[in-house]
């Protein structure tokens, strides 16, 4: 009887860690979201228009891409309470002042345009989800 009893115990202890096994390796499949830099210019010079990609180079992607995040990761740097948007207009914004301070004269249409494929980028790599229920921005009923 005592032998039924260990055996049974060492089954349960056997079937427990092959769960526990089993659910770590699950876990560890689940994709991680990355957010390259090299990785969102090249999406985003890829994307552009054949006029803007003849108006500015790679570098230039990569500024703009740069002040926009140096943006929405400020919150002091932002002139309102609003929650910030990526491509939004207070970011393109900061980001043609931080041109000009550069000395770097960029057409708002271009900045758009990259800022909005920056947007398509993030959704590319599942950075973008669905709107919480309850957030910011949304009206409470």
């Amino acid at each position: 009887m005592v032998y039924f009893v260990l055996g049974g115990l060492l089954v349960l202890v056997v079937a427990a860690g092959i769960g526990m096994l089993l659910q770590e390796r699950r876990g560890a499949t689940d994709p991680v979201v990355v957010y390259g830099v090299d990785d969102a210019v090249e999406f985003v010079w890829e994307g552009l228009s054949d006029d803007t990609r003849a108006s500015i180079s790679q570098s230039d992607v990569r500024r703009m891409l740069e002040w926009e995040m140096h943006y929405l990761q400020q919150p002091h740097r932002r002139d309102s309470e609003a929650v910030p948007v990526v491509g939004g207009i207070e970011s393109a914004r900061y980001v043609q002042d931080q041109a000009y301070e550069a000395g770097h004269s960029y057409d708002p249409g271009v900045i758009f345009e990259v800022l909005e494929l920056q947007g398509a980028y993030l959704v590319a790599i599942g950075a973008v989800g669905e709107v919480a229920e309850g957030s910011m921005g949304e009206s409470e009923s």
